[in-house]
């Protein structure tokens, strides 16, 4: 019986510390500074928009910094918040997006993800230098992958 009580002791002994070493790990994790990357959106679709900005800014490291849904105006406000990634639609109503690609990579060192409906155009718009080319539809997963790698691959100016 006695060896019983020492089996036990020792056990709630090694468990304290384990337990111990758990918190002082959850300390060092929480430590460890995340990059959040800025993330800018422009899409049309209001409804489908501020879904992803909800869905973004649930990821621990991502913050969508600003929002637009023309092309008009759009790199001002890029200017100005300086995001580190930009999501971007194929159509939009005053213009399309791959003209916008263009004139964002022409102004700014910023990935662009090209996020759309429209499955035909991806070889034109990586030409163009999108960064990667999404269809609507597709894992969100993938989505929060490219954002990531995208963030570390640029480096704004």
């Amino acid at each position: 019986m006695n060896g019983l009580y020492e089996f036990y002791f020792l056990f709630l002994i090694i468990a304290t510390v384990m337990m111990r070493m758990g918190g002082l790990i959850q300390l060092v994790i929480k430590g460890i500074k995340t990059t959040i990357k800025k993330i800018f959106i422009v899409d049309d679709n209001r409804f489908f928009m501020e879904s992803l900005v909800f869905l973004l800014n649930r990821q621990n490291d991502m913050n969508v910094v600003g929002t637009h849904d023309r092309v008009q105006g759009v790199l001002e406000k890029i200017e100005v918040v300086k995001p580190d990634v930009i999501i971007l639609d194929m159509r939009l109503p005053d213009g399309d997006g791959i003209t916008l690609l263009k004139e964002i990579n022409s102004s700014f060192d910023i990935p662009v993800i090209m996020l759309t409906m429209y499955e035909e155009h991806k070889e034109q718009a990586i030409k163009a230098g999108a960064f990667a080319y999404l269809v609507k539809g597709e894992g969100l997963d993938r989505l929060y992958q490219l954002i990531r790698k995208a963030s570390k691959t640029f480096v704004n100016s």
